[in-house]
């Protein structure tokens, strides 16, 4: 045979009838003068039952791959939607305890623009009092450039 493809090796004396796997014992075949040697050894319904077992095999792990694929496919699509869910409650609570500052901040004599920007300083503040986050909206209400004023040391007497 002068093929140099689908080459394989082939035992000379089958390891099933006891033959060892030595490379004494292998020889370079094409694939057909393979198979022909398997059914000249064995039979041809035997070679012909192991292909076909080879074959259910084979459909049998494709199955259970693409049922893993699909498991794993809707694991993550649930996981995504979850993160969604949590990322558009934590954007809600994150807008209602900016909007929970602005009455207070109106209350004290600010526009509603500014009580708006305002409230923005309290971001990231969702678990904080409100007292709290009142008093960060507040620190920036001054006017611009303007320092705070840093208290009187008493002189000795």
């Amino acid at each position: 045979c002068e093929s140099r493809t689908r080459l394989e090796l082939d035992h000379i004396e089958p390891v099933a009838r006891g033959g060892e796997s030595t490379t004494d014992n292998i020889r370079l075949l094409c694939r057909v003068h393979n198979q022909f040697e398997a059914e000249c050894t064995f039979s041809p319904e035997f070679v012909a039952g192991k292909r076909e077992q080879a074959r259910e095999w084979a459909a049998q792990a494709r199955a259970e791959a693409a049922a893993k694929t699909s498991a794993e496919a809707r694991a993550q699509a649930n996981a995504e939607a979850k993160a969604k869910t949590e990322a558009k409650a934590r954007a809600a609570a994150e807008t209602a305890s900016q909007k929970e500052v602005i009455p207070w901040l109106r209350a004290l004599g600010c526009n509603a623009e500014t009580a708006r920007r305002a409230a923005e300083r309290c971001v990231g503040m969702v678990g904080a009092p409100l007292e709290r986050r009142v008093f960060v909206a507040c620190q920036g209400l001054g006017p611009r450039g303007m320092r705070r004023a840093l208290p009187v040391a008493s002189s000795p007497a």
